[in-house]
């Protein structure tokens, strides 16, 4: 994988940048309902993003997906008013989530080197993982081994904000754990709540670049989390500063 860099691709502003990396499951258990509410809440979030120019300017956004094949179905780049993202559909029974989450890591690495050859400042990127089971396929579980290790290592170093997201009753929670260092629990939603999830990203996003908030407050929660995963109204309560 490679990829050239130039002014044009990262627009005029000079900005700190947030670059954050969608790795988003399209298995055949995410047609129907949940690929569509998938679909409105990544639109969503492109919308809360460019309604503020100078969250706009900040925020970079890549969008990988992980099913027969992965796919980059949108490389970082500028984001300007008239961007649309892709239509996403889901129809196999495969789930390579960590050759997915090895090349989201990958684009995200490329882009920290353009930012560097360019002289921009930026944050600490986001990887944003949803999935709704366990890894499925050939090598899946040795690359998620692999996608695991890397993620400690970057996690644990202040390198990478990792969201480890899981939807609905059929994900192996114990296994999307071991995706963060950091996090108690990974973040549970049912495909309903992805406008609440976007929510939540789409703020805290633009709290990061507007504010300063620091990384933390993306993975502290205030309240105990039930069973083998936390709800993502946990998780805006806390940004909402609700928390006691």
């Amino acid at each position: 994988m490679s990829e050239n860099f130039s002014s044009a691709d990262f627009g005029n502003s000079t900005k700190r940048r947030l670059p954050i990396c969608f790795c988003l499951d399209t298995s055949g258990s995410m047609m129907g309902n949940p690929i569509k509410q998938l679909n409105q809440g990544l639109n969503n979030f492109l919308a809360s993003i460019k309604a503020n120019d100078d969250t706009r300017s900040a925020t970079d956004i890549a969008i990988i997906t992980f099913g027969s094949s992965v796919e980059i179905v949108m490389p970082f780049g500028k984001i300007s008013k008239d961007k649309a993202l892709p239509e996403i559909s889901a129809s196999t029974t495969l789930t390579p989530i960590g050759e997915g989450v090895l090349t989201a890591l990958e684009l995200l690495d490329m882009r920290k080197k353009g930012y560097k050859e360019m002289g921009i400042k930026y944050y600490q990127p986001w990887l944003v993982v949803i999935t709704d089971g366990a890894p499925q396929g050939p090598n899946a579980m040795a690359n998620y081994n692999l996608a695991v290790k890397a993620c400690n290592e970057l996690e644990a170093s202040d390198k990478l904000v990792v969201f480890n997201i899981g939807v609905g009753n059929g994900v192996d929670f114990d296994l999307l754990q071991k995706l963060s260092v950091k996090r108690p629990e990974p973040i549970s939603v049912n495909s309903a709540d992805f406008g609440k999830l976007f929510e939540f990203l789409g703020s805290s996003s633009s709290s990061i670049v507007s504010s300063g908030m620091n990384d933390d407050a993306l993975y502290n929660i205030s309240t105990e989390p039930e069973g083998d995963s936390v709800g993502v109204d946990d998780f805006l309560s806390f940004v909402d500063g609700d928390d006691e």
